[in-house]
């Protein structure tokens, strides 16, 4: 009995713990079940997440507005770039603004266009490719730029060995006339920008930042420069830009950085307010600009003065196969000796430009440019060019003018070259010296392969003469291969 007894005592401690380890595998079941129910629930969140940006990229492919509508469950406001702000319902697509762009816009290599101030804050893509909403903001933003490396071999020591300036060009009696050929790589070319657009209580604000790498142009080292920065809201631009007396859509699609030396490619400080008389196909854009006296042949001890900002202005006319553009400058030049002594002057400057499409992909782009005293206003032009002070200690300015074309042509989707050509001649006083800048000529002819938006690869020649207030005159020749990586298309 007492063994019987024992196993029953046996078995109910075994039953028990059976019983015991079932519950705890139910406890356990319990736990993972409540686990499952957790995660499906988090991937339902997910989904509905995923379903609202894929209806966002279907409303953008199938609506022209910036990146589609409200998205409602987060109560985020409506895509402000270039959007009026109206009280339809979430639901509906937002309208454009009435300042929708009618500007063509022409591709290059350095995309420079892609960064100026447009009338009424109206992007060229109305589609706003590539804009991207900041998370549990009302900002929206777009990246780019590109890496860009460039292999160069000139036949002669030039004063910059990463861009093809005329004015560095040796000429007879200056240190580096005959000498021989000289090979450069970098990749300062290589920029990045950021494009911020947000509604305000005055409409949609743009903010532009971009930089490249040639703070020193002429060293090896690749040096932050910025290039732009400025904001816009509507028709005033405040920043630093491009100056308001050029024409930045006139610049050829050349491989070299600087292209033709009689372009106006400055960049800096100024206010901006554009009128449009007529709604898209006509404005007018007046500015004040950050002012500097380039004058030479200073008295010793002297400093230049900047008696009031550089004025400029332009006036533009759109139409269906192109545009035209008239700009204007009108600026104070004045030094100022330490006895008291010293003078000023006015100097003025003015731009017609424009682009022909002469076929749906062809173009021609052209500017005429020249002034008294312009001086900065061509790039090209070493310092001091403006004015020089004479023995008298009068301020003299310099005329000058001079002009660029480019054509491009599509030899297929994927082939196209452009033949640019530019000259400046420029009037020399004999303060200045013998070796003074009179007269440069600059072209450059390439054959770009782009098999797709992102990615290029060109390759050109370029020829340049220099003839100085002597007489003397020199020549150089280029062959440059360039290589680029868009960050986006």
């Amino acid at each position: 009995m007492k063994r019987g007894h024992h196993r029953i005592q046996v078995l109910c401690i075994a039953l028990m713990s059976a019983g015991s380890a079932t519950g705890v595998r139910a406890e356990s079941q319990a736990a993972e079940l409540e686990h499952l129910r957790t995660t499906v629930a988090r991937m339902e969140v997910m989904m509905q997440q995923m379903q609202r940006q894929i209806a966002q990229l279907q409303n953008q492919n199938g609506v022209a507005n910036p990146v589609g509508q409200t998205q409602a469950a987060s109560g985020h406001a409506r895509p402000p770039s270039g959007l009026v702000q109206s009280s339809s319902p979430a639901s509906e697509a937002p309208r454009l603004s009435d300042s929708e762009s009618k500007m063509r816009h022409r591709d290059t290599v350095t995309g420079d266009n892609v960064s100026a101030p447009r009338p009424g804050n109206a992007p060229i893509d109305p589609s706003y490719k590539g804009f991207m909403q900041i998370p549990e903001t009302r900002t929206w933003i777009k990246l780019g730029g590109y890496a860009k490396v460039d292999s160069i071999l000139d036949s002669t020591k030039m004063g910059n060995p990463n861009k093809f300036t005329t004015s560095g060009i040796p000429v007879e009696g200056e240190a580096n006339y005959g000498k021989g050929q000289e090979y450069a790589l970098h990749a300062k070319q290589s920029r990045f920008n950021v494009e911020l657009r947000t509604p305000s209580p005055f409409g949609a604000v743009r903010y532009f930042y971009e930089n490249d790498f040639f703070a020193n142009s002429a060293s090896p080292d690749m040096e932050c420069n910025l290039r732009h920065f400025y904001g816009q809201v509507a028709n005033v631009t405040v920043g630093q830009t491009w100056t308001t007396f050029f024409d930045p859509d006139t610049i050829p699609d050349t491989l070299d950085f600087a292209g033709p030396g009689v372009q106006s490619i400055l960049r800096q400080p100024q206010v901006r307010h554009t009128f449009s008389p007529v709604a898209g196909h006509m404005h007018v854009a007046l500015a004040v600009e950050q002012p500097k006296s380039d004058i030479g042949a200073l008295p010793a001890g002297a400093t230049t003065r900047t008696p009031m900002p550089d004025f400029t202005g332009h006036w533009r006319l759109e139409g269906a196969a192109g545009h035209v553009q008239v700009g204007g400058v009108a600026r104070s030049l004045a030094w100022e000796g330490s006895t008291g002594t010293g003078d000023s002057a006015f100097a003025w400057g003015a731009n017609i430009s424009g682009v022909l499409h002469t076929t749906k992909r062809d173009s021609v782009v052209a500017g005429l440019t020249f002034g008294d005293g312009i001086g900065r206003y061509m790039q090209d032009l070493p310092a001091g060019s403006g004015a020089v002070v004479d023995a008298a200690g009068h301020l003299n300015t310099l005329s000058g003018w001079g002009g660029h074309v480019g054509y491009r042509h599509f030899w297929s989707e994927r082939w196209r070259s452009e033949f640019s050509l530019g000259c400046i001649d420029m009037e020399t006083a004999g303060e200045q010296g013998p070796k003074a800048y009179d007269r440069t000529l600059y072209s450059e002819v390439n054959l770009i392969w782009a098999p797709s938006k992102r990615f290029h690869v060109g390759l050109a020649y370029l020829h340049g003469s220099k003839r100085t207030r002597d007489g003397s005159e020199g020549g150089a020749h280029r062959i440059q291969l360039g290589m680029q990586f868009k960050l986006f298309e």
